[in-house]
């Protein structure tokens, strides 16, 4: 009798540590996933970093501050630079996630030089643009429609050309593929498709967070499906393109440059940054970073 009471004991003990060490594991699978679903939130809502430079502080002269507003009516900030009359040709600048249009002031600067213009805006959600709801390039593909449209009207100007970073590359090769009203795009540090990019920056617990964070981004309005730049890389043929990536971008899934490079059709150029990360190109090679943009776009 003693050793039944004993066996019965221990299996007591067994089942209850068992249920101890299941309650944990929900606990703990509960706090990740309405973490996840938190930090997935609160990503469509980055602070707004205003500029703290202008073109001014980069001896552009010739530039007006605009505004101008996408088809939900959400408006838009920006700078506007007309080119020189013989060049007639204008590049929109869209920056990345988080960021804001100082960030592409250098291009600007070497490209007005040459007699280029140029839009540097700030997309919804950003910068001095109308708060909004971020969405990694889904809605922020209507800003990109007025951007154009802004432009088209202006004086002087014939033709357009554009660079993207990240998730303004995202949008933008989203709009090129069906505007052909741009002629020349470049496209910088940018994912295949919204949802691998989801997948692969919210990896930290797996399934459980990768899952959690999927689901509550598309719970809040974003069209995740919809935004896949891989699928339409080849539509933007035969006018010019042209890929830069970091050598060292941990913010894009690996792999991801070979795979857009795959899926574009000529005309198209490759160039990846010795020792670059997800958008440092100007601090790493300045000089020929800013001379094959000159040169891509001549």
């Amino acid at each position: 009798m003693g050793r039944n009471r004993t066996a019965k004991y221990w299996r007591n003990i067994g089942t209850f540590l068992g249920l101890v060490v299941l309650a944990v594991f929900i606990a703990v699978g509960a706090y990740i996933i309405s973490y996840s679903v938190r930090a997935a939130r609160s990503s469509l809502s980055p602070p707004h970093i205003i500029a703290q430079q202008t073109p001014d502080d980069y001896g552009i002269d010739e530039y007006e501050s605009v505004t101008f507003t996408a088809d939900d009516g959400i408006r838009l900030r920006g700078w506007y630079i007309p080119p020189e009359s013989e060049n007639g040709m204008v590049i929109l600048m869209a920056h990345g996630y988080a960021h804001n249009r100082e960030r592409f002031l250098p291009e600007a600067k070497t490209l007005t030089d040459h007699g280029y213009g140029a839009l540097l805006f700030d997309f919804r959600g950003h910068g001095e643009s109308e708060e909004a709801l971020v969405t990694l390039g889904d809605r922020e593909r209507l800003d990109l429609h007025a951007a154009i449209d802004f432009v088209a009207s202006q004086p002087n100007v014939r033709r357009l050309g554009a660079i993207g970073f990240s998730m303004g590359a995202a949008a933008l090769v989203e709009v090129a593929a069906e505007d052909e009203r741009l002629e020349a795009i470049v496209i910088e540090g940018l994912f295949p498709t919204l949802k691998g990019e989801i997948w692969y920056r919210s990896r930290a617990f797996w399934l459980l967070s990768q899952v959690s964070a999927l689901l509550a981004i598309r719970g809040e309005g974003v069209e995740v499906d919809e935004i896949r730049p891989i699928d339409k890389l080849c539509s933007i043929s035969p006018r010019k393109l042209l890929l830069i990536y970091g050598e060292l971008d941990e913010g894009v899934p690996p792999g991801s440059a070979e795979a857009m490079l795959s899926e574009a059709c000529e005309p198209v150029e490759m160039w990846i940054v010795p020792l670059a990360n997800h958008r440092n190109f100007v601090e790493i090679a300045q000089e020929e970073y800013l001379a094959r943009l000159l040169r891509f776009f001549e």
